[in-house]
């Protein structure tokens, strides 16, 4: 049984309120209004996003470039490594070597140690053999046969020092220094536009190799 209470309310025997007359709702506690993303918020939210973005941004583009690198100076390495293998094998099966300048070549038969950008030398059927560098092109040249052909593009610098030595007959006759003891041979080389591969090269690496070749029938 209901009677009624304060304020109109009904109440049950038990005291417990029920509903308001003439309110249609519930007398209990108001929840709490639900509410949305303030702005404050959303510009903080971006900010994160926008800072997150670009250092993946930057990252990405850390990698690339490192890639480009690489792969431009594995292919300058090689380039390199090929033109000097090349130009040593031919240095240990020829014979009578001498530098191209002709004052070089004098001071070289004194006995003096010369430092050239070209080399002469004989193969075994006595034809002259030349490797020179072209500054010009920036290109490193070999002349056989009578006929001349790029050993390697891209090259900032090709220098090649010979030490004079004195053949047993030389020594007997009081002779001249009329053989090669030793070539060292350093070679600079740079991608450019003609060499580089697209998108992979960024012609700012360098690359200098230098080795040291004996003839073999000088040598022993």
């Amino acid at each position: 049984m209901n009677t009624k209470g304060e304020g109109g309310r009904m109440k049950d025997r038990t005291g417990r309120r029920t509903i308001a007359r003439g309110t249609g709702r519930r007398a209990g506690p108001r929840r709490a209004a639900r509410r949305g993303v303030g702005l404050v918020e959303l510009l903080i939210a971006l900010a994160i996003s926008a800072s997150l973005l670009t250092a993946t941004a930057v990252a990405i583009d850390a990698s690339f470039k490192a890639y480009a690198i690489n792969q431009e100076q594995s292919d300058l390495t090689q380039r390199a490594r090929l033109a000097v293998h090349r130009m040593t094998t031919m240095l240990r099966t020829t014979k009578e070597h001498g530098p191209v300048n002709a004052t070089l070549n004098t001071q070289f038969k004194a006995g003096k140690v010369v430092t050239d950008t070209a080399i002469d030398m004989l193969d075994l059927d006595g034809d002259l053999i030349r490797y020179r560098y072209d500054a010009g092109n920036k290109r490193l040249m070999v002349n056989a046969g009578g006929s001349e052909r790029v050993v390697c593009d891209g090259v900032e610098a090709f220098t090649v020092r010979m030490e004079p030595m004195r053949s047993a007959a030389s020594i007997r006759t009081g002779g001249r220094w009329d053989l090669l003891k030793r070539a060292t041979i350093t070679l600079t080389v740079r991608a450019t536009d003609r060499t580089g591969v697209k998108g992979e090269g960024s012609g700012e690496q360098e690359i200098t190799l230098s080795t040291s070749v004996m003839p073999r029938r000088n040598a022993w």
